[in-house]
């Protein structure tokens, strides 16, 4: 019996029709075997995927490898930078914590005199530079190196003076102590004179001769500031060494190997618990004026007020200012009583307003003063003038001054000077 009749006897069994399987064995074969092929060609290709993503793992795991190394590299990098900027900032750190500033004034004076002498001068008043460092948040260290007059020397107009070079400590956030060389707290210009910070070429006369201004001491002192606006100041000093013309302003001594006998003993209150307004008191005595020496004068007390008070008015700023000092001093001389009493006050009102070139201000000042040297000196003395502000610390100024000396007529004094200023 043929195969292909024996393929059939299944069909009759179960009733189907036979013509559904009339599939030879050569046809099944053919179908067998291009199955077989697709299987194949599935199976390469699976094959080569498989073979890619093989080589693309290990391509990965390369890159995985190499930048773990780059991260070991530069996290020993890193630290390698770290030790040596910690390294580079202690070895800096006294340049970071140290502080460089300064101020200096150029001034020009025309002036005669009722009895015809006529002055044209130009100097270089100052020239300062402030060198401070901070050792500590509570702890720092701030001086003032001043060369007056453009240079010094043996028969020289200037001088090189230290102003200041004191320690200051903090108690806490309200108390403070300082040792050192310091300025005398009294008055307004004494320890705020930079030049972008009063109107006038020259600092007025009154702070100049009575206080006197710029005057400092060694020795200590301490504040504490309330939180209501009110501070109080204490201060032990060197004192002064006032000679026989008992002229206050030449009593200074500038702590270069001065006598120290007698000590002042200075206090002074302030307050500043209202916005734009400052009121202040001082009052310094020392015991022994001319430190022991052969000199027929005695103690000696200064008392010094002010007030500064701003408002704003428009876009500007009025400001009045006036202060008053006097010192009482005990002369034992009959003949020089006239200088028991030196005294000096002044008015000062201003406005400043800003312009596109830079602020502007204007302003006009009236001195009394009375002050002694070898022979008294009393004068009027009227102001005007303006300041023009380029930059907040670059100023520059014009003002007219009429002296009036009250005791030689022929020696009034009137005329016009310009001035140039900076600090930083």
């Amino acid at each position: 019996m043929k195969i292909k009749q024996l393929l059939l006897i299944p069909c009759l069994f179960i009733g189907l029709p036979g013509n559904l399987y009339a599939l030879t064995v050569d046809e099944l074969a053919s179908q067998f075997e291009s199955y077989k092929k697709q299987q194949a060609t599935k199976f390469k290709q699976l094959s080569t995927k498989n073979h890619d993503l093989n080589q693309q793992n290990r391509a990965l795991k390369q890159k995985i490898e190499a930048t773990q190394d780059q991260v070991s590299n530069n996290a020993a990098a890193v630290e390698v930078i770290s030790e040596n900027f910690d390294g580079v900032k202690q070895s800096s750190g006294w340049f970071a914590d140290t502080t460089i500033g300064g101020y200096g004034e150029l001034h020009y004076q025309n002036r005669s005199t009722e009895n015809g002498t006529h002055k044209e001068e130009v100097d270089f008043h100052r020239f300062v530079l402030f060198f401070g460092h901070e050792f500590a948040d509570n702890l720092r260290f701030f001086s003032e190196l001043e060369l007056e007059h453009a240079i010094s020397g043996d028969g020289k107009n200037g001088e090189i003076e230290l102003e200041q070079a004191y320690l200051e400590y903090d108690f806490n956030e309200n108390a403070s102590a300082k040792a050192g060389l310091f300025l005398m707290p009294v008055g307004i210009l004494n320890e705020t004179h930079e030049p972008n910070t009063f109107y006038g070429v020259e600092r007025n006369e009154v702070e100049k001769n009575i206080i006197p201004t710029t005057w400092w001491e060694a020795g200590l002192g301490g504040s504490y500031r309330f939180e209501n606006g009110l501070s109080f100041e204490a201060a032990i000093s060197s004192g002064l060494n006032v000679g026989n013309d008992f002229n206050i302003r030449k009593g200074r001594q500038k702590v270069s190997k001065q006598q120290a006998n007698d000590p002042i003993f200075a206090i002074r209150g302030k307050y500043t618990g209202v916005p734009g307004l400052e009121l202040a008191a001082t009052i310094l005595h020392q015991t022994d004026m001319a430190q022991s020496a052969a000199v027929a004068i005695g103690s000696g007390t200064l008392y010094e007020t002010h007030a500064i008070y701003s408002h704003a008015i428009g876009a500007g700023t009025f400001t009045g200012k006036a202060l008053y000092s006097r010192w009482e001093i005990d002369i034992n001389d009959p003949a020089q009583q006239a200088a028991e009493s030196q005294y000096g006050w002044y008015l000062e009102p201003s406005y400043r307003h800003p312009t596109a070139i830079g602020d502007i201000g204007v302003f006009g000042r009236y001195q009394k003063l009375s002050y002694y040297s070898g022979a008294a000196k009393k004068y009027n003395i009227w102001e005007a003038g303006a300041n023009w502000w380029i930059h907040e610390n670059v100023v520059l100024k014009a003002n007219y001054i009429y002296k009036e000396d009250i005791l030689n007529s022929q020696a009034d004094e009137r005329g016009f000077d310009l001035g140039l200023g900076y600090q930083f």
